[in-house]
């Protein structure tokens, strides 16, 4: 079942330890939880997302990694990065105050 294999997709992410990391500049590291939704590992049965957008596609239950609010704001940080490349300062991540999941899903 597409249930059975997003939990044999979340175990394996789990266990081969995917998570976000960050290396800054001035040297520090650091590592976040594992990932409990994608798994990348060539041997095993693809990304949670695929998984999910086909269970979507053949009007079965899915999971909902990332909704609108978070593409929102992933597309908030992504123009802040831009504009900081321009301005050559720092700029803010601006524009998605106030969306929650209920104000969209409506």
């Amino acid at each position: 079942s597409a249930a059975a294999r997003r939990a044999s997709a979340v175990t394996a992410a789990q266990a081969k330890g995917a998570r976000l990391q960050v290396w800054r500049h001035d040297g520090a590291h650091s590592a976040g939880a594992p990932f409990a939704f994608e798994s990348l590992d060539q041997a095993g049965p693809g990304p949670g997302s695929l998984h999910a957008f086909v269970s979507a596609c053949r009007g079965e239950e899915y999971e909902v990694g990332a909704g609108p609010v978070e593409g929102l704001k992933a597309v908030a940080a992504i123009d802040a990065l831009y504009r900081s490349i321009r301005s050559g300062k720092p700029e803010s991540v601006a524009g998605c105050e106030g969306f929650s999941e209920s104000r969209v899903a409506a």
